[in-house]
């Protein structure tokens, strides 16, 4: 069986903002009479800010967490990963194979992240002016702190670690102990390996499911009513891209759906799908193929 730990490593991303938001006694109180009940019902919190002031760093942070997943393309090189296996308390398992791209990527969304910060950093003085003049009655000073106190609240850390190896296990315990310790460890790993398996699997599920459904709905007379957008093309091409690094244990079954995958979409773009009936029904019926064989195979 393949070895998990010679052919990927973890990776985490831990982000946080400022909420903007804090419990008010007298809004909660002023809730509870506008309602005829007590704080005991119902509690009522003050927004600090306008909502839209802090959208810029949480954007980046949101897309970079669904980078992570396979649901968005990354900001240096517009391609997407498939996603990436949970491992354990918020690390994933990233293949060698990407190590780069995914390094990468993430170094961008960092890059953008701490520059909406800095946007953020200018304009907050303007918005807590707006807060304290359009809603005085509820406005705290000490809610706030200084800007910088603020700014402090945003974090944008990536980490990267090995995947545990059994046989480097080192104890001075009793050798029960320790062949027992190593048994944990290997038998994690592989877990984990068969969930690499199953997430890539679920991944061309989806994605040639997705592109079936397309191509099948689209209606060349009634475009707007289900639209075959360049990115049902562009996920599958970023998709076979990944698979040989995603596929870690090297299956077999995985790769052929791989070729079955290309073979569905050839060289043709959206636009050629969208102007030819003929180029649709096939590539719906190979891409239907794709995701109901290899549904077949792994269930």
């Amino acid at each position: 069986m393949t070895a998990l730990h010679e052919k990927a490593a973890l990776v985490s991303l831990k982000g946080s903002t400022w909420k903007a938001t804090v419990p008010s006694k007298k809004a909660t109180k002023a809730a509870a009479e506008t309602h005829g009940t007590t704080d005991k019902w119902v509690t009522a919190s003050v927004r600090l800010v306008e909502k839209h002031v802090l959208e810029g760093p949480k954007k980046v942070l949101g897309q970079a967490r669904h980078y992570l997943d396979g649901k968005s393309a990354g900001p240096a090189d517009g391609k997407t990963i498939g996603g990436l296996p949970l491992w354990e308390e918020g690390w994933r398992i990233l293949p060698n194979a990407l190590n780069e791209q995914v390094t990468r990527n993430l170094g961008q969304y960092e890059s953008e992240f701490f520059d909406k910060v800095e946007e953020l950093r200018a304009v907050l003085p303007t918005a807590i002016d707006t807060a304290r003049a359009e809603n005085p009655d509820l406005f705290v000073e000490a809610n706030y702190g200084s800007i910088d106190d603020i700014i402090e609240r945003y974090t944008f850390l990536v980490e990267y670690n090995l995947i545990p190896d059994a046989n480097d296990i080192r104890s001075d315990a009793s050798k029960e102990f320790v062949e027992t310790l190593k048994a944990q460890v290997k038998g994690r790993a592989d877990r984990k390996l068969k969930e690499v398996t199953d997430k890539v699997t679920a991944t061309i599920i989806e994605v040639a499911g997705h592109l079936a459904n397309a191509l099948e709905n689209y209606d060349p007379d009634n475009k707007s009513k289900s639209p075959f957008r360049d990115s049902a093309i562009d996920k599958v091409r970023d998709l076979i891209g990944v698979i040989p690094a995603l596929n870690i244990s090297g299956d077999a079954k995985i790769d052929k759906a791989r070729q079955d995958l290309l073979a569905a979409v050839g060289n043709r773009s959206a636009k050629e799908f969208r102007e030819d009936d003929n180029a649709r029904e096939d590539a719906a019926a190979k891409a239907r193929a794709v995701a109901d064989n290899i549904n077949n195979l792994f269930d």
